[in-house]
């Protein structure tokens, strides 16, 4: 069943479109990479950062889960 389509891609168009594939392949995969390097730093302070202002000296832990004791 090899049949030749009429309205079938030049064969220049496709390999434009592969290149066009790869460097969208390569800004991904550098976008990924960049994202895991900056996750990988204390992801502790990192949370604490993204839910509010304050220090780590603020925090009272026993305060803080009291709330889920009940």
């Amino acid at each position: 069943m090899d049949t030749v389509r009429d309205d079938a891609m030049p064969s220049e168009a496709v390999l434009e479109r592969i290149d066009a594939i790869l460097r969208e392949l390569l800004e991904l995969r550098q976008t990924i990479a960049s994202q895991g390097r900056a996750a990988r730093g204390n992801a502790a302070a990192q949370l604490f950062a993204t839910l509010g202002h304050g220090t780590w000296e603020e925090y009272d832990r026993d305060a803080d889960w009291q709330r889920f004791e009940s």
